[in-house]
């Protein structure tokens, strides 16, 4: 898991370095100390990469606090849907989630990308350097990434 985080979190890096012609370094050097947990020097991403694997030691299911639900379902998968379609019902199972130790917190893995994505999207449709269509639907709040 720690490669996949490590692969997550270098494109990131890698399209911030690719932006630099049309933000400017200071756009990129704010959006990275803005993000240095992840993105800094001292950050998760370089110590993945560069030092060693970072703990993602926490596998498994842990219980949500309160009367909290945290079924990761942003999209139908695939397969459920064919499945639907061959038979009478559906079985769903869910997996293993991953949790990695950030800013003081377990913090599931999945979603922490996500949210890095998306984040990364915005800051560079703030900037100019996304402007295809559908940029904006592709978001955090509709759930569904767009086809």
């Amino acid at each position: 898991m720690s490669y996949l985080l490590g692969a997550v979190l270098n494109s990131l890096y890698s399209a911030l370095e690719q932006a630099k012609p049309f933000t400017g370094v200071e756009a990129i050097k704010a959006y990275k100390a803005a993000h240095s947990t992840l993105l800094g020097g001292q950050g998760i991403r370089n110590i993945t990469i560069h030092e060693k694997h970072v703990g993602i030691d926490h596998s498994g299911y842990i219980p949500p606090q309160g009367d909290a639900v945290n079924f990761d379902l942003r999209k139908t998968p695939r397969l459920v849907q064919e499945e639907r379609s061959a038979s009478k019902g559906v079985a769903l199972h869910i997996g293993a989630t991953h949790y990695i130790e950030y800013e003081g917190k377990l913090t599931d893995v999945t979603e922490l990308c996500f949210q890095q994505f998306y984040e990364l999207r915005a800051f560079l449709i703030s900037c100019g350097v996304v402007t295809q269509q559908g940029a904006q639907a592709d978001s955090p709040a509709s759930g569904v990434p767009a086809a």
